[in-house]
């Protein structure tokens, strides 16, 4: 997997939310849609909270939104937010990163290299925006 369970949970949640980016949204209606467990998903949302990628509001009318649009939020900001210690700069057959052998690089170093990038392009470049699907059915409406 390219990122880890929590990341892909932060992913399901802000899609969601940016599906409904016209009303404050609880957890527990983000948790049952996207079938994420719950406490996990708090946990989730208040570390973006933390990082002000989301705003939280207490009551009975609270919930959660966005303080950074979603258009302007990439996979790999989500990824940087939630892991501490992301791997895709690991050696794809040693033990630690690539740098460490640069004296002697693996037999697919070259070939995980141009893989990684591609897979960088993709993350840096994919918002929530696009992976709510939010483009496509906003262009549809307006045609």
């Amino acid at each position: 997997m390219i990122y880890s369970e929590t990341v892909k949970y932060a992913l399901l949640a802000l899609a969601y939310l940016a599906l409904n980016r016209d009303r404050l949204v609880k957890v527990e209606e983000i948790a049952e849609a996207q079938n994420i467990p719950k406490p996990f998903l708090s946990n989730i949302l208040h570390k973006l909270v933390k990082e002000r990628v989301l705003r939280s509001y207490k009551g009975p009318n609270g919930g959660f939104t966005f303080m950074i649009p979603p258009e302007k939020i990439t996979i790999y900001d989500v990824i940087k937010y939630l892991d501490e210690d992301y791997r895709l700069d690991y050696c794809a057959l040693r033990p630690g990163r690539c740098e460490e052998w640069r004296s002697s690089p693996c037999a697919v170093h070259d070939k995980w290299i141009a893989l990684r990038e591609h897979i960088m392009e993709y993350l840096t470049s994919t918002t929530i925006t696009e992976l709510a699907g939010v483009e496509e059915k906003h262009g549809e409406a307006n045609q």
